[in-house]
């Protein structure tokens, strides 16, 4: 399960590129730590709204900047879908 949601935020998280970072030439694992946080917060979550919490929390720690709780919900309602929803 676990690298199965390392996949999906992984994708999900670089599509997003909320900085721009990769859009602007960074290599492709810039977002990793924050991504290795997130992979935590779903695998405990109990439903998107944790996980945009999440995903928000752990953005404006590392980049110390304020994050629209709705960007990341929208993020964070994709990848529970992806990982939970789709299975079934």
């Amino acid at each position: 399960m676990r690298n199965k949601a390392t996949d999906i935020v992984t994708k999900h998280i670089n599509n997003w590129d909320p900085i721009y970072l990769l859009a602007g030439g960074a290599p492709d694992d810039e977002y990793e730590d924050e991504i290795e946080q997130i992979v935590e917060a779903v695998l405990k979550s109990k439903d998107e709204i944790e996980i945009a919490e999440a995903i928000r929390s752990i953005f404006e720690f590392s980049f110390t900047m304020d994050f629209d709780f709705d960007k990341c919900y929208i993020i964070a309602k994709s990848i529970w879908e992806e990982l939970y929803l789709d299975e079934k």
